[in-house]
């Protein structure tokens, strides 16, 4: 039958109708598509994390991070409504303190509000190191205390994405494949070399950290020692003012016979 078809014998459903339907889905599922990977995008490699009902999302604005190559750290503060929904906190880090931390070094960021988005917060910072970063959270937003430490995505090397490489030249194969693999080499052994000093920067803060703790336990066994003298002091003087008063009580019974 021409224009029509036919579903199981059961009825008979024009062919321009089906035609409009599938005509009107496609572009509407490819915009879903493309909006839900653009949205995907926009937060690959933020922390998220959850202190009562404030919410504080962070990472690098421009991913992955290269070293040596401006960037901003970006916070996106929101709050936790009663009806489910959750709303941007305005001047969310007046009494936030943000500190960025490679290996046992530390700075303090300096946030301003984002010009594009309410809630948001950005730091600017040029990462000089390769490797692993982290955050410290220490204050409250809208009085929720927050106190934490949370890692945020490896600065890489530019050489991931140069082309071509900077010093190789352009002369002959050869000449330039050798640069291009010197270059290469310098810079593995540079990431290395970066994420062995790292990590030796987080061996000696956990040493530090460990003293401290072996410090801790030091003094609170001293504070156990003193008060068990001073409680044997006390109970050798309270024996002997008990013994005094007997003799004193026996003293002055012979007396009264």
């Amino acid at each position: 039958m021409a224009g029509y078809m036919v579903n199981e014998g059961f009825r008979i459903i024009p062919l321009y109708s089906f035609t409009l339907v599938i005509c009107i889905s496609m572009p509407i599922g490819i915009f879903v598509v493309v909006s839900s990977h653009d949205n995907f995008q926009n937060v690959f490699a933020h922390v998220l994390n959850e202190y009562g009902n404030i919410t504080l999302e962070a990472g690098w604005d421009q991913e992955p991070p290269l070293v040596d190559e401006i960037n901003h750290i970006v916070v996106g503060v929101t709050r936790d409504l009663a009806n489910g929904s959750s709303t941007p906190v305005r001047n969310a880090m007046a009494d936030m303190n943000v500190m960025i931390k490679y290996g046992g070094v530390t700075k303090s960021l300096d946030f301003v509000p984002s010009e594009e988005e309410a809630g948001w917060y950005e730091s600017e910072i040029l990462p000089t190191r390769l490797g692993s970063y982290s955050l410290a959270y220490n204050g409250t937003v809208h009085d929720q205390a927050i106190s934490d430490q949370v890692d945020i995505e490896d600065v890489e090397s530019t050489q991931k994405i140069s082309f071509p490489e900077a010093a190789g030249g352009s002369s002959g194969g050869a000449t330039g494949g050798g640069a291009s693999n010197i270059n290469l080499a310098g810079g593995q052994i540079s990431n290395v070399l970066n994420q062995i000093t790292n990590d030796i920067n987080n061996i000696r803060d956990d040493i530090g950290t460990l003293a401290e703790a072996n410090s801790n336990i030091e003094q609170g066994i001293q504070d156990v020692r003193d008060v068990a003298e001073r409680s044997y002091i006390l109970a050798v003087t309270a024996i002997g003012v008990g013994a005094a008063g007997i003799l004193i009580g026996v003293a002055a019974l012979l007396r009264t016979r």
